[in-house]
């Protein structure tokens, strides 16, 4: 059992909350011990200083034992560690006790001194740094429980033993009352502070442990989760496996018997196994989003190729479920942005699935076009299908759904596809809103985007297309109106016509081309076939004949009597030029490979790895640029002083001048010359700081190793004066 202080609860017993109340205590001591000595001596100063006056050999023994009690608390201060670590109990218990009998000492110092010199105002000095000590002390005592009272006692009472025992004047009897009270009202604070404190370490404690609980708890469920997660992914992987391999066989059936009737079939099943394929991945992606073991990575990219792209993709599963898919694309979103374009494409594609699934009748239809209202980009990309099942509280809840938290007493598994993309979305730091018109559904993905400095794009249809002609027939009223819109913008010719006014003509039709969009119901495409049969002979020689229609319509297709060029729709703006141009033009399959500059163009390579130079040196002369080649930055500026060349190609790390210094300095000569040459960057980083660092050094675009002959040939319409 402590003499002083003895635990009550679990804060007082915690070794590391008592060790910092006794470090405290041994620091406060210290300040206290040495100013009672201090004090000592300019009092006997003062009391010296009167005539006659003689020090008592008393004074002696208090100011010896002052100063040994002073040197022995400093002593157990200094050696605070060592000491504490033999032993908590017993260094308190030596400490405390030691600030007792220090306290002790001064008391009766002091209580001595008011007998033997009454009358000397000095002693008020002493009585006042008394009372202070004893506020000081009730503080840093009053954690060690009855401790306090003991302490006070010691200091506070000689003082009043002598005003009510000894003092002989009227006032001692009242000061001693008024230091009894006081010591009383400090025994009455210390027991407050003590009961507030230890109330305070007590609940922190506590909160302590349940924190303790929880993260324990949460490290064994993470442990379990991610335990689940790895079982489930390679569940689903050692089904894909066989899968992929079961899809790779039907697709090489289909390209091989491209006659047979069963071709369709086999289709089929492709597709089905493309389903089944799918929804692993919208699997894997719920577990990925549920746990967030993913974040997006940003970087620039093509915004409306990858849409459309994908778009593209889910052609042929909207036309298995007899829907006609079509799309709006506004001209003002930004071309390249900086997003991660694998998000963006998975949650597109899977909204886009979501709504194919969900529609019951008629068109489903995606525009996608920018907030006008909005300071800042804001892509809006709106989703609208046919479906008067489906309300619109429960696309809400969908949407809304916390994916670690799902109902126990709703089939939800419909909705699979619709919450993965959702949360990718909000990754992504979009808002989803549902809205709701009758049968018609909409679901709208605002999502932020940030376009890149570079917007100058390499689709250049104008000088191929331009004063062509095209009949439009049988489009959707959407369909036609994106389709005449992107020919329009072609500065093509555009009249739309249907079937049954065509036919009722009996003039040639002379234009370049007619395109007829084939109905998704077959019987309805059959008789769409014989109308297109019967003006045949009405086409003019240069007529080119297009079918815009399913990929599972090519049988149909066949009952043509004129060869059309096919196209599968929706049909992304990028393919649909080729095509146009591959029927005017006579392309083949590799006509892109066959782009020359129109004029002589001179390019410079930097480059210091003689491979790639030469690879590149061999494309660019391969389009009809002459090409000279330098392997540091160095050589590069001399050469760019001496040469007038069109286009600078930069690797942006070389060695004795690394690209971006070297572009710096060339765009500091041309500070003086007001020219200006175009420099491209070459680097295998590709993000969005990186692109920013390129820009700052005055770089005008980049190319991203390994580098594509289409993206160099972009490169090359777009910057030298194509």
């Amino acid at each position: 059992m402590s003499l002083f202080f003895n635990p009550k609860h679990k804060a007082q017993k915690d070794r590391a909350t008592l060790k910092k109340i006794d470090q405290t205590l041994s620091r406060q001591g210290l300040p206290s011990a040495i100013l009672h000595f201090g004090l000592f001596i300019i009092l006997e100063a003062y009391l010296r200083g009167k005539t006659g006056y003689t020090i008592p050999d008393t004074v002696y023994f208090f100011g010896f034992a002052l100063i040994i009690m002073a040197a022995w608390r400093f002593v157990m201060i200094a050696q605070f560690e060592s000491w504490y670590a033999r032993g908590p109990k017993k260094w308190r218990e030596r400490f405390i006790l030691s600030g007792i009998l220090h306290a002790g000492i001064w008391s009766s110092y002091l209580a001595y001194r008011l007998y033997t010199e009454p009358d000397h105002p000095i002693l008020l000095l002493g009585i006042l740094y008394t009372s202070a000590i004893a506020a000081g002390g009730t503080f840093v005592y009053s954690l060690y429980g009855y401790t306090v009272k003991v302490y006070l006692a010691v200091l506070l009472l000689p003082l009043v033993v002598f005003y009510l025992a000894v003092g002989a004047k009227p006032h001692d009897f009242v000061i001693g009352i008024a230091i009894l009270a006081l010591y009383a009202y400090l025994v009455m604070t210390a027991s407050r502070i003590s009961e507030l404190i230890w109330s305070f370490l007590k609940m922190n404690t506590e909160y302590k442990l349940r924190l303790t609980a929880l993260e324990q708890a949460r490290e064994a469920t993470t442990v379990e989760k991610s335990s689940n997660r790895r079982f489930v992914q390679q569940i689903l992987l050692r089904l894909k496996t066989p899968l992929s391999g079961l899809l790779g066989v039907l697709g090489m059936l289909s390209s091989e018997d491209q006659e047979s009737a069963n071709n369709s079939m086999l289709t089929i099943a492709r597709r089905s196994g493309f389903s089944i394929l799918d929804l692993m991945s919208d699997l894997e992606a719920f577990i990925e989003q549920r746990d967030q073991t993913r974040v997006p990575n940003p970087i620039v990219f093509n915004l409306r190729k990858t849409l459309e792209h994908t778009l593209a993709d889910m052609g042929p599963k909207a036309h298995e479920h007899g829907r006609e898919l079509s799309y709006l694309y506004h001209p003002d979103v930004p071309e390249r942005i900086e997003a991660d374009p694998t998000w963006l494409s998975n949650a597109f594609r899977r909204m886009l699935d979501f709504a194919l699934e969900s529609a019951e009748q008629g068109e489903i239809t995606v525009k996608i076009g920018l907030d006008p209202e909005h300071e800042d980009d804001l892509l809006v990309l709106s989703f609208y299908f046919m479906n008067n099942e489906i309300e619109k509280s429960d696309l809400t809840a969908a949407v809304e759904r916390q994916m670690a938290i799902l109902p126990e007493d709703e089939d939800i598994t419909d909705q699979l596809t619709l919450m993965v993309s959702t949360a990718q979305f909000k990754a992504m730091g979009a808002k989803i809103y549902i809205r709701a018109k009758g049968d018609l559904k909409t679901i709208e993905v605002r999502l932020p985007i940030k376009a890149t400095t570079q917007q100058a794009s390499s689709f250049r249809p104008t000088k191929h297309m331009a004063g062509r002609s095209i009949i439009l027939s049988d489009l959707s009223p959407l369909s036609e109106r994106a389709l005449a819109a992107e020919f329009l913008s072609w500065n093509m010719t555009v009249q739309k016509l249907d079937l049954e006014k065509l036919i009722d003509g009996d003039n040639a039709i002379d234009t370049d081309f007619v395109l007829v969009n084939l109905s998704v119901e077959d019987q309805k495409a059959l008789t769409q076939i014989q109308l297109v049969n019967q003006l045949a002979s009405r086409f003019d020689e240069n007529t080119h004949l297009i079918i815009y229609a399913s990929e599972l319509q090519r049988n149909i297709v066949k009952n043509l009597t004129v060869d059309p060029i096919f196209i599968e729709k929706p049909v992304p703006r990028d393919q649909l030029l080729y095509t146009l141009r591959q029927a005017i033009e006579v392309l083949d399959d590799t006509a892109e490979n066959k782009y020359q500059c129109e004029k002589q163009v001179k390019v410079l390579i930097a480059e210091d790895n003689l491979l790639n130079q030469r690879v590149l040196s061999a494309m660019l002369e391969q389009m009809g640029a002459e090409v000279d080649a330098v392997v540091n930055g160095h050589e590069a500026i001399k050469k760019v002083s001496e040469n007038d060349y069109a286009l600078v190609l930069m690797d942006c790390y070389m060695p004795r001048l690394d690209g971006l210094l070297a572009t710096r300095e060339i765009r500091q000569i041309e500070s003086q010359t007001g020219s200006h040459i175009p420099i491209i960057a070459m680097s295998s980083e590709q993000s969005a700081e990186q692109e920013r660092e390129y820009l700052a050094a005055g770089m005008d675009d980049f190319l991203s190793k390994p580098l594509q002959y289409d993206e160099l040939v972009s490169v090359m319409q777009r910057w030298s004066s194509y």
